[in-house]
């Protein structure tokens, strides 16, 4: 991790092998590096140099891209598992502390709200999931899944912002609860487990489509992913240690700042005015969506005029246009 962030820091300038590492072992890590697909030009006076990087999630570059943390402590990637929120509610079960991420190129049973399977293609996207320890009330705890958008939402801005991309992502609306949409299609989702045991903890999964350039049928009459709608392939290492970086930032806001999420969340409410039909438990509410309130609640006002507020549940339904 040191030897790639000591790189990406030179830039196109040779960093001198002494400020690298020992003559044994930093050859030996140069070698790891380059055979896991890094091409590094080594100067026999002047150094190394990063001349360019893999297209696949490795731990160590994801660490040497993310800034400083409060609470991000660790980062792991595996070529192919069932769920990386198994993964991690594991880690937690087994006494892991909060912070580890677990990313997967592939996920064989990756899942989003209600159970139902998430499409992981490999090497596409970014699939992946933080161990959660919130220290506040359990009955706030359901303020998770709008923080963990507020975060992927900009985490995507500043790294667009960083890698001077020249294009605006300001399209990004939520639709409430859990999944972020661009151009009326959907490209990422969100899915926070909790479990409320001894020691309790919470799981946040996330789902971004982020290289994909088609979609079998019927999801591309659904999905969409940043490549389709930006133009430009990302770096999905860069990008991943920009959405951690800017979870870890935005963390604090939970407990005694999250109007300012809701405010966002309300500025980019992609179900407002619209027709749809809510499903809370065996309970179906229908009528125009009209706000969150300020606990991130949807509001929705039925045709006799009444305010229903759905704190959790599912919008199964909802009409294409604004009202």
């Amino acid at each position: 991790m040191a030897i790639l962030r000591r790189l990406r820091v030179a830039g196109t300038a040779f960093t001198p092998a002494a400020e690298l590492g020992e003559p044994v072992s930093l050859a030996a890590r140069i070698y790891l590096l380059c055979e896991a697909g890094y091409e590094i030009e080594h100067h026999p006076h002047f150094g190394y140099r990063l001349l360019s990087s893999p297209d696949r999630l490795i731990a160590d570059d994801i660490l040497s891209r993310l800034p400083e943390c409060r609470w991000i402590r660790d980062v792991l990637v595996f070529e192919s598992t069932a769920s990386t929120n198994d993964v991690v509610a594991n880690l937690a079960r087994d006494g892991a502390g909060a912070g580890v991420a677990a990313f997967a190129e592939e996920q064989t049973a990756g899942r989003g709200r209600h159970g139902r399977k998430w499409e992981s293609d490999p090497h596409q996207g970014l699939w992946f999931s933080i161990l959660l320890r919130p220290d506040f009330p359990v009955a706030k705890w359901t303020r998770l899944t709008l923080w963990i958008a507020y975060a992927v939402a900009h985490g995507i801005r500043q790294y667009i912002t960083d890698a001077r991309l020249g294009v605006e992502p300001a399209r990004i609306k939520l639709k409430w609860p859990n999944d972020l949409f661009l151009s009326g299609r959907k490209f990422a989702g969100i899915l926070a487990e909790t479990s409320l045991g001894e020691k309790p903890f919470a799981v946040a999964g996330i789902g971004l489509n982020v290289n994909h350039s088609t979609f079998p049928a019927p999801l591309d009459a659904t999905a969409t992913s940043l490549l389709m709608e930006l133009g430009v392939e990302f770096d999905r290492n860069a990008l991943a240690a920009a959405i951690l970086f800017s979870l870890d930032q935005s963390f604090s806001l939970l407990p005694n700042k999250f109007q300012q999420i809701v405010d966002w969340a309300s500025g980019v409410d992609y179900l407002k005015g619209r027709s749809v039909s809510a499903t809370v438990g065996s309970t179906i509410h229908d009528g125009a969506a009209d706000g969150l309130d300020a606990e991130g609640a949807l509001l929705i006002r039925t045709k006799r005029g009444e305010t229903v507020r759905v704190a959790s549940g599912e919008v199964s339904r909802f009409s294409s246009e604004t009202e």
